[in-house]
């Protein structure tokens, strides 16, 4: 499977050696043995519409929760309000649609969203030891995790 991985990264770029892709990656060889950079690419493509169908209501859940509205957020194939999401797992995934949502209402709403309750300052998604975060950008620290 390891030259096969190698024969991705034109595709899919380095995230084929992430970890966190090392279980997809896994399921796509178990269920189509070594298949071609292409099809994998397709696969790809595939998964990143599921991982944006999933995981941006998660998001906008978070965002009603505490504006007290569900923002209007675009979001079709894997492009989200403005950006388009291009990780395949789905904690890089979920911080890249965190991103994505909270640039859109700060552009569009004049909105700071989330607010760290510490600090009143706003909160950034980062991945922290695998795990989609929101990180407060005046301490550092985790507040939350996204979704």
């Amino acid at each position: 499977m390891s030259s096969w991985v190698v024969d991705l990264e034109p595709v899919l770029g380095s995230e084929v050696h992430d970890p966190l892709v090392r279980p997809w990656l896994e399921e796509v060889f178990d269920r189509h043995g070594s298949a071609p950079a292409w099809y994998v690419e397709e696969l790809a493509a595939q998964r990143r519409q599921e991982l944006v169908a999933e995981l941006v209501p998660l998001v906008l859940d978070q965002a009603e929760a505490a504006l007290g509205h569900r923002p209007e957020m675009p979001a079709e194939d894997n492009t989200v309000g403005h950006d388009q999401v291009w990780a395949v797992a789905r904690e890089p995934a979920l911080v890249s649609i965190a991103d994505a949502v909270q640039s859109l209402i700060a552009s569009r709403d004049s909105v700071v969203w989330p607010v760290c309750p510490q600090h009143r300052v706003g909160q950034h998604p980062e991945l922290r030891d695998g795990i989609a975060v929101w990180v407060c950008q005046a301490g550092g620290h985790l507040v939350d995790r996204i979704g």
